[in-house]
This record gives C-alpha cells, sequence and structure tokens, in this order.
C-alpha cells in the first residue's frame, strides 16, 4: 500500500515551534485513485477504526466505495516519529508531519482546522492554536512580551514515503553543511 507523506510549512511570527498533537483529527479532500470521483472534507480520526472487508486483520479509519470500484477504499494515519515531526523557527522548507497509508485513495488536499500546538521563542505553549472563523490563530505570550500568530493558510503538499525520506535525507545534510560552513 502506498503511504502518503503530509509535507507542510506554517507561516509563524514568534513562534519558535508548531506540531500536530497526537490523536488529532484530520479533514482532507480525497481523490479516487483510479478515477475522478473526489470527497471533500473527509474526516480521519486516528480513534476510531474498522476493519477493512477482504483484508485479513487490517483496519482503517476511513471507508469509501467509489463509484465503479470493486472494492472499498480506504485511508489510515500512520505514526511514524522516526520521519514526521514539529515545524521549528529554523525550517526553510516544509516538514513531515503526517503519514497515512491509502489503498484505493489518496489524499489531495488537506482542511487545517485545529487544535494544534505552538510554543513561543520563550518556551510557553499553546495547545488550542486553531483557525475558528477562517482566521489566523493569534496569542499574546506573556513571558516574552511578544505576539504570535501563525497563518491558517499553511502551504502543503502530500508525497510517496520514499521521496520525503529522500527530501529528509538531503535537509539533513544541507543543515549539516550550514553549520560547518559557520564554523
Amino acid at each position: 500500500m502506498p503511504t502518503f507523506v503530509l509535507m507542510a510549512k506554517a507561516d509563524m511570527e514568534g513562534v519558535a515551534k508548531f506540531w500536530v498533537p497526537e490523536g488529532h483529527v484530520w479533514h482532507f479532500d480525497l481523490k479516487q485513485s483510479a478515477g475522478p470521483e473526489m470527497r471533500e472534507g473527509v474526516e480521519v480520526d486516528p480513534d476510531e477504526e474498522q476493519e477493512v472487508p477482504h483484508a485479513k486483520g487490517a483496519t482503517a479509519n476511513v471507508l469509501l466505495k467509489f463509484p465503479g470500484d470493486k472494492h472499498a477504499s480506504y485511508i489510515k494515519h500512520m505514526p511514524m516519529p522516526a520521519l514526521t515531526r514539529a515545524q521549528t523557527v529554523d525550517d526553510t522548507e516544509m516538514v513531515p508531519i503526517a503519514a497515512f497509508e491509502c489503498r484505493g485513495m489518496e489524499p489531495c488536499k488537506w482542511r487545517p482546522t485545529g487544535p494544534y500546538c505552538a510554543e513561543s521563542e520563550a518556551g510557553t505553549v499553546f495547545d488550542e492554536v486553531g483557525f475558528k472563523d477562517d482566521e489566523d490563530w493569534c496569542e499574546y505570550d506573556e513571558k516574552s512580551g511578544e505576539s504570535m500568530i501563525v497563518n491558517k493558510e499553511i502551504p502543503h503538499e502530500f508525497v510517496l514515503l520514499a521521496d520525503a525520506e529522500k527530501r529528509m535525507k538531503r535537509l539533513a545534510q544541507m543543515q549539516k553543511q550550514q553549520k560547518k560552513n559557520e564554523e
């Protein structure tokens, strides 16, 4: 089964770290792999699992049957702590924030809603970062005396797992070279 990695980079001000908490419920637009059908705003809850028909012992978070398909398509959140991580203020490229195994469908758009987590540059953690009323998230950090902003429009893309691993390896090499050059 292909595994798609959600790569993203939020536009942030006054935020040292931004991440998706464990158990987050995702909202995606999903596309039929072998056809034109789409489903918009599908909720993918990692805590809800269903048995996949005709697949011994397999489970998924969402099962859908697209017109013309013989079997149900599915998506399942795959925890990958060795790959996925928080975005930091030092990140200049998209980072892998989540991974999903798919069969018969693929995610094509992420609809960020929240809640997410953000840490100020002074170390204060905010765990209710969301985009209510379709607005950017803004907060004031009393510890640092600075305002914090996370833009509601988060640039993102879905890439296959192998491509995400290559990107992260290349990025690590670039960062290592940059540190070496600074010395």
